[in-house]
């Protein structure tokens, strides 16, 4: 009777008040349809099993709901919503649909009240929006990105029925429990969206805190899941085609059971854009329930909470299968992607690697495209050199010191130098480098050979009190935006073999077999050499600016993989036998340009065929960030359409796997140590972008290889929000480092 009585309000103040239709218009008292409740589950719609379309049935319509406001939200922008939601004696009655809607306010606390209503005659022109009341809300039903919301620009208080209550007494609060299967796991949520949804108590973190530009979040999984009753590193989310996934075969449930926890509740709590979610790692347990209204972004469906989390230690994902240094006749590779390793300093080469450049362009590389605002510069030095102290402590602590390092996404810059006056006791700081950043091309005196930004790390190990690295790397491995692989080594382990120009990869006719014109750059005779030939036609006729025909241009690689071949040494420095590295950096995002990918795949295969056509028992190891996921596992299920008749797998490096003589190490990791076999996470799952192969004459001397998980696992560094690294060097990156050690008797 209470919630008839509060809807009666509305219909009798309708009867004798003239009220602004959505259009400005006048509209009688007799026009009572238009001023109508409609639940708001009637706004959401109803979501049956198997549904694709989430649009709400009422999309551009203007309707009255009635709701108490659960919850503010603050995001980083300072940009201002809250959530709204029905009695619990007051729904439409429908599980399918949600009885709850965001409202977004823009940078104000306050909504208009509507011309002619009871909130005007009580409260003048506003309201104050203020958890615990309970209003009639009118406005336009409308979607963000897939968020069914209200905004303040066309939404407007019609009455306010009550004030001062509690929002989690009246409404309904959902504990969170997302079935396994995925495509079930998005209707539940849909079916919840702006509803309050508890986490319980016990939900153990699968993947460490990330940081976006809507602020925190943190994946999850309830404590009585399955995979979270695994034993030790083994409980947590794999993907499906991982032995460890906790139901038996490939895309078999699409992991659904994980949940986001976002901090858009937290930070308006805190009443400051400043505040962020707790920095939590992977295996760390959420001891108390919290709870929040639940939001769509960035195709994620979060649950914002109100307070942050109080989250107990976990195991240390770095104590995961670490490292094992290489001992006696033995040597260690690393492939290292070090996260945007720009320095501060504006190169004159570059029109698109500072604040204030114009920018780049590319016509025969548009998607590499680079306009300002530029994201990649650190803001300070200090910034910068943090993170070089940090990736040279893992280096040196976690990686145990490699002989050589493989690096991806350092800065293509050679515009200085070492400074004559450094040693790793000079505390020079800024002034280890002397650079350039006058003159331009040939005119430049600064560079050295050596990419400025890894030059500089070779430094900063040396300063932590690790060996010292020399760097080496081919500038035309780098792409429109400014990053490249390249390499560090030590001198007093490995030098770089001499190369002729009737090398059959490192001379000036490359003997690589593929089937079109190959760059320019391939006729240079370096060590290393950057490597590189035209998309076949077939692949130019497809491409896109997006999706699975995307195209990264119109060379095989936009960056450009690159070879090297080294010596390692004996103690007296003699030549003891050599190996050849190709380090890659593959385009992006394993679901999209797939034909692409599957090129650069290719090429790479091609290189080292050729390298073993020439010399059978070559020691050949490919590695880097290949941006797909390793046999069995796929981003298409088997059958899935691609696109028109393709259907899955795409099996994007085949041609590693059957042209190109080398051997997967991840293979031999999952065999190993399956609970340690991954480099990444993504939507709080484990998967495999870096990976390494290797000839079969080093694979018969490799005595481990695996990952050091000191990155992926831990929260990523929050600079913008005023925060220290949680965990110190660990997750310095968004990569956990490959390694392999192999002996060289």
């Amino acid at each position: 009777m209470q919630s008839l009585r509060r809807r009666a309000r509305l219909a009798a103040a309708a009867a004798g008040a003239v009220l602004i239709g959505a259009s400005g218009f006048l509209f009688a008292s007799s026009a009572q349809a238009q001023a109508d409740i409609v639940h708001i589950g009637a706004v959401q719609g109803s979501i049956e099993d198997g549904d694709t379309d989430f649009t709400s049935p009422l999309a551009g319509q203007t309707v009255y709901v009635q709701g108490v406001v659960t919850q503010e939200t603050l995001d980083p922008s300072g940009n201002k919503g809250f959530f709204l939601q029905e009695r619990a004696d007051a729904t439409d009655g429908d599980a399918n649909s949600s009885d709850g809607i965001f409202v977004f306010n823009n940078q104000y606390s306050t909504l208009r009240t509507l011309a002619g209503s009871p909130a005007r005659e009580e409260l003048g022109a506003n309201w104050t929006v203020n958890v615990g009341d309970e209003i009639v809300l009118r406005g336009v039903v409308g979607t963000y990105f897939g968020n069914i919301q209200f905004s303040g620009g066309s939404a407007y208080v019609y009455d306010v029925v009550e004030t001062g209550l509690d929002p989690l007494a009246e409404v309904e609060s959902v504990e969170i429990d997302p079935p396994d299967d995925a495509k079930a796991s998005l209707e539940y949520m849909r079916r919840h969206l702006g509803m309050q949804m508890t986490v319980p108590a016990e939900s153990v973190v699968t993947a460490g805190r990330d940081v976006f530009s809507s602020g925190g979040e943190v994946w999850a999984m309830r404590g009585d899941a399955e995979a979270a009753q695994q034993d030790g590193y083994a409980a947590r989310a794999y993907r499906d085609a991982h032995p460890l996934d906790t139901v038996e075969g490939n895309f078999d449930d699409g992991n659904g059971y994980l949940f986001v926890i976002g901090d858009l509740g937290v930070r308006a709590t805190a009443g400051t854009t400043e505040s962020i979610i707790a920095p939590a790692k992977t295996y760390d347990v959420i001891t108390e329930a919290a709870t929040g209204g639940v939001y769509l972004s960035f195709a994620k469906y979060a649950v914002e909470v109100a307070e942050d989390l109080v989250l107990e230690d976990g195991l240390e994902p770095a104590d995961n299968e670490p490292v094992e240094a290489a001992g006696k006749h033995e040597a260690s590779i690393a492939s290292y992607n070090i996260e945007n390793l720009y320095d501060t300093r504006d190169n004159p080469n570059s029109g698109c690697d500072f604040a204030g450049n114009t920018g780049c362009t590319d016509p025969e590389d548009p998607e590499g495209n680079v306009s300002p605002p530029f994201d990649y510069v650190p803001a300070t030095y200090a910034e910068y050199e943090a993170q070089l102290q940090r990736q040279a402590a893992q280096i040196v602590e976690d990686l145990k010191s490699p002989a050589i390092l493989m690096t991806q996404e350092g800065e293509a810059q050679d515009v200085c130098s070492v400074n004559p006056a450094w040693t790793k006791h000079s505390d020079l700081g800024e002034d280890r480098l002397v650079c350039d950043l006058v003159n331009t091309g040939d005119a430049n005196t600064g560079g050295d050979g050596a990419p400025d930004s890894i030059q500089e790390l070779a430094l900063v190990i040396a300063e932590y009190g690790g060996p010292t690295y020399q760097a080496v790397g081919d500038l035309d491995a780098a792409d429109t935006r400014g990053i490249m692989t390249g390499f560090l080594f030590q001198p007093k382990l490995v030098g770089l073999s001499n190369v002729k120009k009737w090398d059959p990869v490192f001379g000036d006719s490359p003997e690589i077999d593929y089937p079109t014109e190959a760059d320019a750059i391939n006729a240079d005779v370096q060590n290393p050499k950057a490597l590189n030939a035209a998309l076949p036609q077939e692949v130019v006729d497809q491409c896109t600016s997006s999706g699975v025909f995307a195209c990264n241009g119109y060379d095989v690689f936009s960056r450009a993989a690159q070879a090297a071949k080294f010596y390692f040494k004996d103690k007296h420095g003699r030549n003891i036998g050599e190996i050849y590295l190709i380090n890659n950096h593959f385009s992006s995002s394993p679901n999209t340009r797939v034909l692409h990918r599957t090129e650069q795949a290719n090429y790479v295969a091609a290189i080292s065929a050729t390298i073993l056509d020439h010399q059978r028992r070559a020691k050949v190891l490919a590695g880097g960030d290949f941006n797909v996921f390793p046999r069995p596992d796929d981003p298409f299920a088997e059958g899935q359409v691609i696109a028109g008749d393709w259907t899955g797998p795409s099996d994007q490096l085949a041609g590693m796997y059957e042209d190109s003589g080398l051997c997967s190490l991840y293979d031999v990791q999952v065999e190993d140590h399956p609970a340690a076999a991954y480099s990444y996470t993504y939507v709080g799952q484990t998967q495999t972008l870096d990976q390494m192969f290797a000839s079969p004459a080093l694979l018969r001397e490799v005595e481990w290889t695996g990952s050091a998980h000191i990155n992926a696992d831990y929260p990523a560094d929050a600079w913008d929000f005023g925060e220290e690294p949680a965990y110190g060097r660990y997750g310095v990156s968004d990569h956990d480092p490959s390694v392999v050690v192999f002996d060289i008797k």
